[in-house]
C-alpha cells in the first residue's frame, strides 16, 4: 500500500467516524428528548393553549346560539367568527419574536415544533381547498368538513410527538383528536352535536394539553 492510498483510506475512515458520531448524537437527542415533559416550550404551549380556549368558546357560543337561547345577530356573529383569529393572530406573532429570541434546543423539541409548523402550513392549504369547493358548489356543508379534517390531522401530529415523547397522556390526546374528527364528519348535518364535539375536542385536547406543557415547561426553567 502506498503512502497515498493509505492517506485516502484514513480519510475515510474519518468521515465514516464523524458519521457514526453524527448519528449517535442524533440518537442520544431522541432518547434525551423522550424523557422530556414538554414540546413547545412556554410561548408555544400557551399558544397552543389559547387557540384551544379562544376557538374552544367561540364553537360552545355557536352552540348556545344553535339552541336559541341567545341570538347574536349579524354583526355579532361576524365578530365571532373573526375575533378568536385575530387575537391568536397577535398572541403567534409574539410567540414568534420571542421564540426568535430564545430558540428551542433539543432533537426532539425540534421535531415537535416542525411538525406543528408543518400542520400550519397544511390548514392554510385545506382551507382555500374547502372554501373554494364551499363557494362552488353553493353548499355550506364542504366548508364544514374542514374542521374535521383539521381534527385529523392535529391526531396524527399528535402521534408523532407520542412516539417521539413516549408520554401514555399524549396517545391519548392523539386519539381524542382523531374519533372527534371522525364525529365531526359524520355529523355535519346535525350542527349542534357537530358543534359541541368541537367545542369539547378544542378544550380537552387543545386547551388542557398547551397550558399543561406550558406548566411542565415553566417547571423545567426553574
Amino acid at each position: 500500500m502506498t503512502v497515498h492510498d493509505a492517506a485516502l483510506r484514513g480519510a475515510d475512515m474519518s468521515k465514516d467516524l464523524k458519521s457514526v458520531q453524527d448519528d449517535l448524537a442524533f440518537l442520544r437527542g431522541l432518547a434525551e428528548g423522550s424523557q422530556e415533559r414538554g414540546g413547545l416550550g412556554v410561548a408555544g404551549g400557551a399558544l397552543y393553549g389559547a387557540a384551544g380556549l379562544l376557538y374552544g368558546l367561540q364553537s360552545l357560543i355557536y352552540v348556545v346560539q344553535e339552541r336559541g337561547l341567545i341570538g347574536l345577530g349579524g354583526l355579532g356573529n361576524l365578530i365571532l367568527a373573526w375575533a378568536p383569529t385575530v387575537i391568536f393572530l397577535v398572541l403567534m406573532i409574539i410567540v414568534i419574536i420571542k421564540d426568535h429570541k430564545n430558540p428551542q434546543r433539543g432533537v426532539t423539541n425540534r421535531a415537535v415544533n416542525a411538525a406543528f409548523q408543518a400542520t400550519g402550513v397544511a390548514n392554510l392549504a385545506l382551507i382555500i381547498v374547502f372554501a373554494a369547493a364551499a363557494s362552488r358548489h353553493k353548499d355550506f356543508h364542504y366548508w364544514l368538513f374542514h374542521p374535521a379534517v383539521v381534527f385529523i390531522l392535529q391526531g396524527a401530529v399528535w402521534q408523532v410527538i407520542y412516539v417521539l415523547r413516549r408520554r401514555m397522556w399524549m396517545l391519548v390526546v392523539a386519539l381524542g383528536w382523531l374519533v372527534s374528527g371522525v364525529a365531526m364528519g359524520l355529523l355535519i348535518e346535525r350542527a349542534d352535536l357537530y358543534l359541541l364535539i368541537a367545542s369539547f375536542g378544542l378544550f380537552a385536547f387543545m386547551a388542557a394539553p398547551g397550558f399543561y406543557m406550558m406548566r411542565q415547561a415553566m417547571r423545567s426553567a426553574a
